[in-house]
């Protein structure tokens, strides 16, 4: 994770680090699509860092993840550039990592997000702080799973949880889909007519107002969605037997007390909005 969360922006005159992978599971799932069978494996990354600030204050970042990712898929022509989108799209890596530097990549960003550092001359004295001392402890989980795997369509689930002295401060789900058939990133121009996006806005302002029983966008204000007017059709989509349904981040429409609002438009409604070779014409 890169920039998803803003930790306090600290000065650092310490660094202990540790990388440990605790475990990786080879072919513990079996995906089926129209364009082929998706092997999935699943691994297990932590990675640690503790430092002291310049007023004495003692932090320590623990990072963890469960990566679900694809493990092959048809042949290895296939399974390669499934990875490199995996990595590019979901782990935000670039070109130049491979999948598995990629994953450790995810786990380790986490850590330095801020790498303002200067060196404690007495490295030894900060290494002995025990977690008892510990004033602040930051705890991240990036979680990966796939959410929906049909039709020749995979789409993985990117959640992250930040947590401050055991406490959740923020929580958030990304989505990223793929056309297993030419093997591309779904973007919104694979699904609707450029001249479309401005319908689908009114359907999902239409129906975020019937979800919550609104007859105005007044009436959403007051329940905390502050940022009506500027609903967008976003890329954070996802599939379902049912639509599209669209996830916006706390605080991007609503305040943080409300969550994450999603907005699940059906295929039927969608469907007269595809562009051609639309996907949506492949899914029901």
């Amino acid at each position: 994770m890169r920039n998803h969360h803003n930790l306090p922006t600290l000065l650092i005159v310490a660094i202990v680090l540790t990388v440990t992978v605790i475990a990786c599971k080879n072919g513990t799932q079996k995906s089926s699509s129209e364009a082929g069978d998706v092997l999935l494996d699943s691994c297990r990354l932590t990675d640690t860092t503790s430092f002291v600030k310049s007023n004495g204050e003692r932090c320590a970042i623990y990072a963890d993840a469960n990566i679900v990712y694809p493990k092959s898929f048809q042949d290895h022509a296939a399974t390669e550039q499934l990875q490199r989108l995996f990595a590019a799209f979901v782990l935000n890596a670039p070109d130049s990592l491979n999948l598995d530097d990629a994953m450790h990549a995810t786990v380790s960003n986490t850590l330095h997000q801020y790498d303002f550092v200067e060196q404690w001359p007495n490295e030894e004295e900060a290494d002995e702080e025990t977690d008892a001392q510990l004033i602040y402890k930051y705890n991240t989980l990036t979680t990966v799973r796939v959410c929906y795997n049909n039709n020749g369509v995979i789409t993985f689930c990117k959640n992250e949880v930040v947590k401050k002295n055991d406490k959740t401060t923020s929580e958030t789900n990304r989505y990223y889909s793929f056309d297993l058939t030419t093997m591309s990133y779904i973007d919104l121009h694979k699904l609707f007519r450029e001249d479309a996006l401005t319908d689908v806005t009114q359907l999902l302002r239409a129906q975020l107002l019937k979800q919550n029983n609104a007859n105005s966008d007044d009436q959403l204000n007051d329940l905390g969605y502050f940022n009506v007017d500027n609903l967008t059709v976003t890329r954070n989509f996802c599939f379902s037997d049912k639509g599209v349904t669209w996830s916006y981040l706390p605080g991007q429409l609503a305040i943080d007390a409300v969550g994450e609002p999603k907005i699940l438009l059906s295929y039927d409604q969608l469907k007269p909005l595809a562009c051609d070779a639309s996907i949506l014409n492949r899914l029901n």
